[in-house]
């Protein structure tokens, strides 16, 4: 079963990543950045695909993402429910209405 991705990482998308990081770095916001690429997406969803084959499960699993970013990974992953955690305010604001976020405060 393939669970079609929503593709967030077209060259659209690069101007307006760049545009983010700007933001959560002028607002000393940027705890943590770690890329995440398209392929390296497919490999976790050809994960969950194989998971929901072989145990016969809801093709549109939950998905809890701890540091989510702007949940751009979440949306790829599934159609299911789709909850953050994640500390960066403008990250949050960026994320999908489809997200919710679980936690965002943290000790400092």
């Amino acid at each position: 079963m393939n669970l079609s991705p929503q593709n967030s990482f077209s060259p659209d998308n690069k101007k307006s990543t760049m545009a983010l990081v700007s933001r959560i770095k002028s607002e000393d916001q940027d705890f943590e950045w770690y890329p995440t690429t398209e392929e390296m997406l497919k490999v976790i969803k050809d994960d969950i695909d194989k998971m929901v084959d072989d145990y016969d499960i809801n093709p549109n699993p939950s998905i809890l993402d701890c540091g989510a970013g702007d949940g751009r990974s979440l949306k790829y992953l599934t159609e299911g429910q789709r909850y953050a955690i994640e500390k960066s305010k403008p990250l949050i604001q960026a994320m999908d209405k489809s997200i919710f976020v679980i936690g965002a405060e943290f000790l400092t």
